[in-house]
């Protein structure tokens, strides 16, 4: 079963973990728009969209696996036992964000090249679809070029908030390593988990600061 990973006792705390993900993920792009409209950047608008795409997808994993861990509905169990379409949706949807944030974070302008990596991130839905492993080895090649990216932006800027979304991502590319590592040792999928959580909060705080920082220029 795709959508049921980690040890069987963590398995409440999973979908615990994946509606806490859905919350933080929809307050993350909520923030992101705010800063938006604060700053007037187009990069926070993309990732709103980004954010608000990926709490979409955990919202599918997060409903999905409370229908399989209380098998409160058979023919949904069935269903999602036969195909994993839940799974589908949220790689989709995953890779979608993703591919957002890689095209925003790059700067990446040109029509083809855009279309380009949108072909690849659907490409890689379709090649991860009932595949773990893959989808993991795919969404960490994502992460860690963007957490190369935020690390080189950091090291020309050296603010906190640009070292605040380094950490984020590097995090973020970490738990993937983490998740492949299940195969071998089963609470490495725990530390994965926590350690996505952690990733997302932390990119949460940075938000809060610019925010923050905006509201006081305005009072100025």
């Amino acid at each position: 079963m795709v959508l049921l990973n980690g040890p069987y006792w963590f398995m409440s705390l999973d979908s615990l973990f994946n509606l806490v993900y859905v919350l933080i993920t929809l307050l993350i792009g909520g923030l992101s728009y705010k800063a938006y409209k604060l700053t007037e950047e187009r990069r926070y608008k993309y990732f709103a969209v980004a954010f608000g795409l990926m709490s979409i997808a955990f919202f599918v994993y997060f409903a999905a696996t409370v229908l399989l861990t209380t098998h409160k509905i058979a023919l949904a169990l069935e269903l999602l036992s036969g195909f994993d379409y839940a799974f589908l949706i949220y790689v989709l949807f995953t890779m979608m964000a993703y591919a957002l944030l890689f095209i925003t974070t790059l700067k990446i302008e040109e029509p083809k090249i855009r279309t380009l990596i949108l072909t690849l991130m659907f490409t890689l839905t379709v090649v991860s679809y009932q595949y773990y492993l893959k989808f993991h080895i795919a969404l960490f090649a994502v992460l860690f070029l963007l957490a190369y990216n935020f690390y080189e932006n950091y090291l020309e800027k050296k603010s906190f908030n640009s070292k605040l979304v380094f950490v984020s991502f590097f995090l973020l590319a970490c738990a993937q390593l983490f998740y492949l590592g299940e195969i071998y040792y089963e609470l490495s999928y725990v530390v994965a988990v926590v350690m996505q959580l952690v990733g997302f909060l932390v990119l949460f705080y940075m938000l809060l600061r610019v925010l923050n920082h905006g509201r006081e220029k305005r009072k100025a």
